[in-house]
């Protein structure tokens, strides 16, 4: 049974169609400062989140490596998909630590899917968590069960022990007696979480979903175990997702991602600082007009990058959340301050694709340059959606002073 106590009591019914709305009816220094991890290890889900808090109207947001995360201090740390030994190896002892101590002190951290496994303590592998809390994981094997489907999406190797994804796509989840429909990528699912709560339980998955192992195998690892975790650490609280509630195709679950990063509130308004660049993005719409058409040149190719499967579409995300905001920028005569650098660091992402392309009809191994080229994708959407977030800050609390 769902605990009594959870945030979210049922299904929330609300409105995530217009940022502009939400964020004029919401003082900016209402909503948290939040810190969305997007270095190493990361994979192209962080975006979700971004697209997520921009409809939701919550601005102040920071897109943050393992250099930057809490270099200064936000009031909510987010880690979504990826490879969370990889996190880990980034972060180090140093940056897990300062997590560690961030929560301990009065911080939260929501982690989802891989950010979920980041967080758990971990008796076999202390060095590749985060520990901050232990909840036995339901999809753990020491002999993984049968692959029905997509067999580089079913397991991750954790050295003697296997993590197993028994289904791919949408799940329902059960919220004390409502349901919620969210997409579960490889999230984990819990037996349990000691000291803490589970806020809400697998209860299926959708029609449309692909099982990559036998039924009853994905039965018994997902019907009735934990989808949605929280516990208090010291003074913060820490949240545990499978499934991802920030997906923006899920209003729904988008409601229940806002109520837990808006709880607990947010620090004190202070007014950014200058920003430096260059509102000229008429080159950058360029550079990425040329990467919209280099990444279809690559349709179909796909490659295994530490224990994780990069398909050509994950290109797209990038790109596009970063090609929509220009194109909404020059419509609206916004005034978008981009980093300096950003034509050039895009110019050169071109040519990675152009170069990967060439070598695979070569016939040769272009993982190497693939890795390169989405470390370098993910660092320029990164870049240019703190920048983004930034102006919305900024034009949010011009309106606000102009009445």
């Amino acid at each position: 049974m769902v605990s009594e106590s959870m945030m979210v009591m049922a299904p929330p019914r609300c409105d995530v169609s217009g940022a502009d709305a939400l964020i004029s009816e919401r003082a900016v220094g209402a909503t948290p400062i939040v810190q969305v991890y997007t270095g190493l290890g990361s994979s192209h889900s962080w975006i979700w989140s971004a697209e997520c808090f921009d409809r939701l109207g919550l601005v102040r947001v920071n897109f943050v490596d393992s250099v930057s995360l809490l270099r200064s201090r936000p009031d909510v740390v987010l880690f979504s998909g990826g490879d969370g030994f990889r996190m880990a190896e980034e972060l180090g002892e140093g940056g897990m630590r300062r997590v560690r101590d961030f929560v301990s002190s009065g911080g939260r951290y929501v982690g989802v899917c891989a950010g979920a496994y980041l967080a758990l303590r971990s008796r076999s592998y202390p060095s590749k968590s985060i520990g901050m809390v232990r909840a036995p994981i339901a999809n753990l094997a020491k002999e993984p069960p049968p692959n029905l489907a997509l067999p580089g999406k079913f397991l991750f190797d954790c050295g003697g022990r296997w993590v197993f994804h028994p289904v791919r796509g949408d799940v329902v989840l059960d919220m004390d007696g409502g349901s919620v429909t969210a997409p579960l990528f490889g999230g984990p699912s819990w037996n349990g979480i000691e000291g803490g709560e589970v806020l809400a339980r697998y209860q299926g998955w959708s029609e449309g979903s692909t099982l990559l192992t036998e039924e009853a195998t994905a039965r018994e690892t997902l019907v009735g175990k934990g989808a949605i975790l929280s516990a208090r650490v010291g003074k913060g609280r820490i949240w545990l997702l499978g499934p991802h509630l920030e997906h923006p195709d899920y209003p729904e679950a988008n409601c229940i991602f806002e109520r837990m990063v808006l709880e607990g509130g947010a620090s004190a308004n202070i007014p950014p600082p200058p920003r430096e660049g260059t509102e000229e993005i008429v080159a950058v719409r360029r550079r990425l007009s040329e990467a919209r058409v280099a990444y279809r040149g690559l349709e179909g190719a796909s490659w295994t990058i530490g224990r994780k499967v990069w398909e050509h579409e994950k290109i797209g995300y990038f790109i596009n959340a970063m090609w929509e905001r220009v194109q909404e920028s020059e419509c609206n005569r916004q005034r978008l301050m981009l980093p300096s650098a950003m034509e050039s660091e895009l110019s050169g992402i071109v040519r990675a694709m152009r170069g990967i392309r060439r070598d695979m009809a070569l016939g040769q191994d272009t993982t190497g340059q693939a890795e390169a080229m989405f470390g370098a994708l993910s660092s320029c959407a990164s870049s240019f959606l703190d920048a983004y977030f930034d102006w919305r800050q900024r034009a949010t609390l011009a309106r606000g002073r102009n009445g």
